[in-house]
């Protein structure tokens, strides 16, 4: 058609947009497959002790948020196993920590104990999520030398009545209706036996690893447990613990072993690469799968236990840092998963006293960012029942509602990107299980569906990027587009930019996490 002579012309801000796209990034996602994603999610330690004090309608929308597909649609959930037997030598002197065993000091069995972990970790096995663990910072005061779950190292003759412990309590949980459990984890940061009390902790030295892994193995596969695999050693630290000790424990621990680690010491990439190539060493190029099971409460971008320290930051700031660890360990080490340490805990304040502010702005000087959600630690008397939202619990959105189990990541060649963005790929298979965990409705079977492709960019530049991302794979086009900013949680963009010539023209805001969808 012809345009009339009076025809407005752009405006110079819309030249400069136009020509900034003319230069924007353009991104081929690679076309090699990489690692199956099993899951995204966080662990129930140990906020349940006090939302079981909330109002019921709390509890519940709480669930809601974390589980299901109205929310965060965590696809794993981590409940933790604790070690307190009534009457110990010594208790747990964070009272909010402490968690009750089943197991009591005078050896008989008790199911009626931890009823704040049990009540949300039904809820999480109700929303049908799909990748349940049930991890041990140390073993119940019962068994343990010194009678207390804290401040001891596990002996040679301790391990089988611990291996015997846990076969009994999988057991019975999965006998009770907790269908969905898939792992256990004897062990948790075996290097620290949390000798001050301030936590339950107990010591593994690595000759006694394997030892206890095949103990563990052996009466699993005895019993109507013998379905859940084991995984292991949740080292705290990459490279000064898990690179020397990986030798001692990980080639005697092949029979069905699954590596599982945290970052407390925040590596550099070339730091994870080489425990990642140390791996790959020790077992002739087949390293077991591994998964990426806590991380938290980093203060700023860089590497090193420096890292880790007090700050209450709800912002982009540290929802990106974060960000960044799962992009670090899905790339560079192949993780299948990746979890958060803990999907709720306390502010550093009360709003109801403090103000609205100390729960939205960053607080340099107290608390730790270690939760998704919080709430005020002086609910008993604010009578504060609020949930109190981060950014980084939008963050663990984009990965665990577009990156659903059983996806395939595949490379986005960072040299293709600019400095301070990084990007995830993944592809759903064409036969995907339909159900609380699949694209389809509610309810359970297989069906075939449309590939589906879900690409992730965090930009951590203080201004907008532009991107020219080519269509994946035979996608038709894109579908949907998500972002995450300061201002916004988790919005769809409207209208969808434009396609030419088989590309997205994307432009990413500062500070942002956005996902595009193609189907």
């Amino acid at each position: 058609m012809r345009y009339p002579l009076n025809r407005p012309v752009a405006t110079l801000p819309v030249l400069a947009t136009l020509l900034a796209r003319c230069y924007a990034s353009t991104v081929t996602i690679d076309p090699q497959p990489k690692q199956t994603l099993t899951s995204f999610g966080a662990s129930g330690a140990w906020w349940p002790n006090d939302l079981v004090h909330f109002p019921q309608s709390t509890q519940v929308a709480l669930g809601n948020f974390l589980f299901s597909k109205d929310g965060l649609w965590l696809s794993s959930y981590r409940y933790n196993m604790g070690g307190d037997g009534g009457n110990d030598t010594q208790q747990v002197t964070a009272n909010g920590s402490r968690v009750e065993s089943f197991l009591l000091r005078n050896g008989t069995y008790d199911w009626n104990r931890d009823q704040a972990g049990i009540s949300f970790l039904k809820m999480a096995q109700q929303y049908a999520v799909p990748y349940i663990t049930f991890f041990i910072n140390a073993a119940p005061s019962a068994i343990a030398v010194n009678g207390a779950a804290c401040g001891w190292s596990l002996t040679a003759d301790r391990i089988q009545p611990f291996a015997n412990y846990i076969v009994t309590v999988l057991s019975y949980w999965l006998s009770h209706g907790i269908t969905d459990l898939k792992y256990i984890s004897p062990m948790n940061e075996p290097d620290n036996n949390r000798s001050d009390c301030g936590q339950e902790g107990m010591a593994v030295v690595p000759s006694l690893r394997a030892p206890m892994f095949q103990a563990l193995r052996k009466a699993l596969n005895a019993s109507s447990a013998s379905r859940v695999d084991i995984i292991g050693d949740e080292t705290s630290r990459v490279v000064t613990q898990a690179l020397p000790e990986d030798p001692v424990d990980l080639l005697m621990s092949s029979d069905g072993y699954i590596i599982a680690i945290h970052n407390y010491d925040y590596p550099d990439d070339a730091g994870l690469a080489t425990y990642y190539a140390s791996i790959q060493n020790l077992t002739g190029g087949h390293p077991p799968p591994v998964k990426f099971t806590e991380t938290c409460c980093s203060t700023t971008f860089g590497s090193g236990p420096s890292v880790f320290g007090e700050q209450y930051d709800p912002t982009m700031t540290n929802a990106l840092i974060v960000a960044r660890y799962a992009w670090q360990f899905l790339t560079i080490v192949q993780a299948e998963s990746f979890d958060w340490w803990t999907a709720a805990t306390t502010l550093p304040c009360s709003p109801k006293i403090d103000g609205l502010q100390c729960a939205t702005q960053i607080n340099n000087t107290a608390g730790y960012n270690s939760g998704l959600v919080y709430y005020d630690p002086n609910y008993n008397q604010t009578r504060d029942f609020n949930i109190y939202y981060t950014k980084r619990a939008f963050m663990m959105k984009h990965f665990a509602y577009f990156h659903r189990p059983g996806s395939v990541r595949y490379d986005v060649p960072q040299q293709q990107l600019p400095a301070g963005v990084h990007a995830i790929a993944s592809k759903t298979s064409t036969s995907q299980m339909s159900g609380g965990w699949g694209w389809g409705n509610w309810g359970w079977g297989t069906k075939s569906v449309a590939p589906t492709w879900s690409v992730l960019f965090m930009n951590n530049q203080t201004r907008p990027v532009d991107i020219t991302l080519e269509i994946p794979g035979k996608a038709a086009g894109l579908t949907r587009l998500v972002q995450t900013t300061n201002e916004q949680d988790f919005e769809d963009v409207s209208p969808l930019p434009p396609l030419s010539r088989g590309s997205a023209m994307l432009q990413l805001p500062a500070s942002s996490l956005v996902t595009a969808l193609f189907v």
